[in-house]
């Protein structure tokens, strides 16, 4: 996918670079942000080609480029946000048992239940830097008054058990959170970029009047293609 080349006409909030250098974008984790990354350069493109053509589009500035990849945009967002909960979903699942539960898996979740808090907390945290299986699926793995954990204690453990099992899915989740920050900050999901379309042909679109004869001849010279 090429990269197009910097215009400081537009804003970088809409640069795909912006995202590319996002922390935790590589080759491992690029396929699930890749969809933001073509989306900005389909959008910087056709924001480059628009004000190139701004004179010939003034009659009707082609606003229908805007509708297209508003649309995408909503489409990505809704697809990128799915990804995140997701991700979300399988580290917060429910630990498995297995072959712990049992007698043994009661006997401690009755120690963990006679510890106080404090005690109890340290006790999980020392399980987990183990990787003491037995021991977090028996508390992890049941209902949190078992072992006198509150349920919220028992849930961000279980996260932290799923996330030490796969980095790759934190990772993932990272990356995707970063982006979304950030387009939530620079107002690229949002203000931003309705706001390039209007200064990239110099007019809000509730003033254009729809000339079929100028879009045809705005369209044809502006050659805009959706991008792969």
């Amino acid at each position: 996918m090429s990269v197009p080349q910097i215009n400081t006409a537009i804003s970088p909030a809409l640069d795909p670079m912006t995202y590319q250098s996002v922390e935790g974008y590589d080759d491992s984790t690029r396929g699930y942000v890749d969809d933001i990354i073509s989306l900005f350069n389909d959008t910087y493109a056709t924001l480059g080609k628009l004000v190139g053509a701004r004179k010939l589009a003034d009659s009707n500035p082609a606003w229908t480029e805007e509708q297209r990849l508003a649309g995408r945009l909503d489409r990505t967002m809704r697809d990128l946000d799915a990804r995140i909960e997701q991700v979300q979903g399988e580290l917060a699942r429910p630990v498995q048992q297995g072959a712990m539960a049992g007698p043994l898996a009661s006997e401690v979740r009755s120690h963990f239940k006679s510890l106080n808090s404090p005690a109890r907390l340290k006790l999980i945290r020392e399980a987990l830097a183990a990787d003491d299986e037995a021991t977090l699926q028996a508390v992890l793995g049941a209902q949190s008054f078992l072992s006198g954990m509150s349920a919220i204690d028992r849930d961000y453990f279980t996260i932290l058990y799923h996330a030490k099992k796969a980095p790759h899915l934190v990772a993932r989740l990272e990356l995707m959170t970063r982006v979304r920050d950030l387009m939530d900050k620079n107002g690229a999901n949002g203000t931003v970029f309705h706001r390039a379309f209007e200064k990239a042909v110099a007019a809000p679109p509730k003033q254009v009047s729809a000339i079929k004869t100028a879009n045809r001849l705005a369209e044809e010279a502006l050659k805009i293609e959706p991008a792969a």
